[in-house]
């Protein structure tokens, strides 16, 4: 039987991967700061609580999983990387074309790629005593590092790595099990509480300290929760403070994403359960749709910004509710679930 808080855990997340990738271009579409805090909100917890997931449900020897995954992401780095390339009027055959460049994960691919290098690398990390001290101590030695090709998703497989590990540390140890809401209303209505209020101080402490900034502050905090740069770039005054300010990253998005975590109904939700159960649908398929998005939508049609992030909720919503529709779930199965065990058994019938 599905748990029905993890579904709609990711449900929520998923929605807010879809908005947060229509939002991209519509910070520098207006004068005012709000898409900018949205923005920043949205990645402050929504990526770092996904690969906590994932790394709490993770589990050694799932070699076919491991397959899955890979096999999926090539063809959806060739089905992306091409549609991109015919948006922009790059040959499909050509070698800038980043469908065939199945080392250069395109855009949200970069997840897949990653999930499947700590699919293998976990089993002999989790060996190490203090093992999540370690991938967070090589994280932050490696944010000095001026990695800039894309392959594999290095920089953000590093960087996003500790989160993974948090999450399998969580499950191991039966603590913190925040996916286990408890049976009495009355403690779980205080875990709910104690989330919300601490989701809540964090959040507008952050937002309220960043209204002192300047405007170009944004930019460099958003990309800390990214993790997209290095300190050169992302603290060029001060690359040496790179480890303090990558340090305080690591523990506010911990926080809110666990606190965000204990705040999401454990009953079933129809939309966001079913949201969460074909997530995987949703995050491959919307790439798609938003390439198309953007390439005929300006980013900034509507008068104010707030209306225009009205919209855009809309539209990732309806893209949501489009992707995990019965029909294009029917559509989509044989590209994103591929059955490796019938291969496995044509390969080998007497197995």
């Amino acid at each position: 039987m599905r748990n029905h808080w993890y579904d709609n855990i990711k449900g929520v997340l998923v929605l807010l991967v879809v908005f947060g990738h229509l939002l991209t271009d519509v910070r520098g579409a207006y004068d005012d700061l709000l898409p900018k805090w949205v923005y920043l909100f949205l990645y402050m917890f929504h990526m770092p609580l996904f690969i906590m997931l994932s790394g709490y449900f993770f589990r050694e020897n799932r070699y076919l999983r491991v397959i899955q995954l890979f096999v999926v992401y090539v063809i959806w780095q060739i089905i992306l990387g091409s549609w991109f390339a015919f948006t922009e009027g790059i040959p499909l055959l050509s070698l800038e074309n980043p469908g065939l460049n199945i080392l250069k994960p395109y855009w949200a691919l970069w997840y897949l790629m990653a999930i499947v290098i700590w699919y293998v690398i976990t089993p002999y990390v989790t060996q190490l005593k203090g093992y999540v001290l370690y991938a967070l101590l090589f994280a932050l030695l490696f944010g000095f590092q001026e990695e800039s090709t894309g392959f594999f998703a290095l920089r953000k497989v590093i960087m996003f790595y500790p989160f993974f590990l948090i999450g399998n540390w969580m499950s191991e140890r039966n603590t913190m099990n925040f996916f286990e809401l408890p049976k009495r209303a009355e403690q779980r209505n205080r875990y709910r509480i104690g989330g919300a209020v601490v989701f809540t101080v964090l959040t507008l402490g952050l937002l309220a300290s960043m209204s002192f900034q300047k405007e170009d502050t944004f930019y460099h905090v958003g990309n800390l929760f990214k993790f997209r740069f290095a300190y050169e770039t992302a603290v060029p005054e001060a690359i040496w403070s790179g480890p303090f300010a990558f340090l305080i990253v690591y523990t506010v998005s911990t926080l809110m994403a666990v606190s965000f975590a204990l705040i999401v109904p454990g009953r079933e939700l129809p939309v966001f359960t079913r949201a969460g159960k074909y997530s995987l649908y949703v995050y491959l398929v919307h790439v798609f749709l938003i390439v198309a998005w953007k390439a005929f939508v300006p980013a900034g049609f509507m008068p104010t910004s707030w209306q225009q992030l009205l919209v855009l909720f809309g539209v990732a919503c309806l893209i949501v509710l489009l992707i995990i529709s019965p029909p294009a779930v029917r559509m989509l199965r044989p590209l994103v679930e591929i059955d490796v065990r019938r291969a496995q058994d044509v390969k080998d019938p007497k197995s």
